[in-house]
């Protein structure tokens, strides 16, 4: 469901993705090192994003190392960590944990039941140390399971569920950004999944699996219409409420993201071959 977030390489100058990449592989850094090395599989952009604004707005003070990886064991790369990496990669581990549990339920496959069992590990210290937002992110996922058995059709109400749950992700802190940094999870919830639904509506169709979309041919054009009109308006209040943040570091990558990068991803799928052309960071480190 993840990897909507996205950066447009392209638009980027050449210190901002440096400076993007080093987030991501601080990300991936500290989740081998808090949540083990399997937990590394479940690394993405989405959950980057976080860590990009919430940096932005907070300000924490960050570490800054060189550090080699497994995808290139000769260059080292730049590596950035502070407070709400830490952050990050338990929510990270928490959704992945979550998502794989639904999986296993929805469809039992092996691969799915194999990759739970191996994960669930990850989990603990995530779990005691963000107690309250698990168990509402446990709670947001078991009403999204329950409107998906009832075959929901009402867009609203599913895309609201999800979005309500990376509300709660991106409300970091009870402080005067709370309300703020709620509304613009929320909205990056409700993109992500619409956006997820329509791709997998053709899938999700011949494979007798719930989608809120079933009552449409796949990529019809009255379908795009509908999905494209509800991810501009999410998108145009995503924009607004993020521009009323008024934050000072990293300007260039959160417009790139949010203007660019996500933008160019909803209209690939929409009408594209499907194929990302946004450009790509670094693999697990």
């Amino acid at each position: 469901m993840f990897g909507y977030v996205k950066i447009n390489k392209m638009d980027l100058t050449f210190r901002e993705y440096e400076h993007y990449k080093s987030y991501y592989c601080g990300l991936c850094k500290t989740l081998k090192r808090n949540h083990g090395q399997i937990s590394r599989f479940s690394l993405n952009y989405d959950i980057t994003f976080l860590i990009v604004l919430l940096s932005a707005v907070y300000n924490p003070e960050s570490k800054v190392t060189e550090e080699v990886c497994i995808a290139n064991p000769i260059k080292k790369k730049k590596v950035q960590v502070n407070e709400i990496t830490e952050y990050a990669a338990a929510m990270n581990v928490l959704l992945t944990h979550f998502k794989l549990e639904d999986n296993v339920k929805d469809d039992g496959g092996i691969k799915d039941k194999l990759a739970y069992n191996v994960y669930k590990g990850s989990l603990k210290e995530a779990y005691d140390k963000y107690r309250e937002k698990a168990e509402y992110i446990k709670e947001c996922l078991s009403e999204l399971e329950k409107l998906e058995k009832e075959e929901s059709t009402d867009l609203d109400d599913v895309s609201n569920t999800f979005g309500n749950l990376m509300g709660e992700i991106f409300a970091y802190k009870k402080d005067e950004f709370e309300d703020r940094l709620r509304e613009i999870g929320f909205n990056i919830g409700k993109y992500i999944y619409v956006l997820d639904a329509y791709e997998d509506l053709e899938e999700d169709i011949q494979k007798g699996r719930y989608n809120p979309f079933k009552g449409y041919e796949p990529k019809s054009d009255e379908l795009k219409k509908k999905v494209e009109r509800i991810i501009s308006m999410s998108l145009g209040m995503l924009g607004r409420n993020i521009d009323m943040l008024k934050v000072k570091r990293n300007v260039g990558i959160i417009e790139n993201i949010i203007y660019s990068g996500v933008y160019l991803r909803y209209k690939n799928i929409l009408y594209g071959d499907g194929k990302d052309k946004n450009g790509d960071v670094s693999h697990i480190n």
